[in-house]
């Protein structure tokens, strides 16, 4: 039988920008190191992990930015691997 060793990623999404905001609920640096979740998903996936599922937090969400109209939204981004230990 195979165990699974499981992470996930809170994105932020506005407009067409994605940021990852935390990893396994650890806060990442927006403001020196923004990542996207595909930049973040590529790593991953060189260690081996495997995409699962991405699931909305909230409803998107029309905000104002800079006098224009922007979709806002929050993301969970589900991603598996096999357990390497006995």
């Amino acid at each position: 039988m195979i165990r699974w060793e499981y992470a996930y990623l809170f994105v932020g999404m506005r407009g067409s920008d994605h940021v990852v905001a935390s990893l396994n609920g650890r806060p990442v640096d927006i403001q020196n190191n923004p990542q996207t979740p595909w930049d973040v998903m590529n790593t991953m996936g060189a260690e081996g992990w495997e995409f699962v599922a991405a699931v909305p937090t909230s409803p998107l969400q029309n905000t104002r930015q800079a006098g224009e109209q922007v979709v806002e939204g929050y993301w969970i981004f589900y991603l598996k691997r096999p357990r390497l230990d006995g």
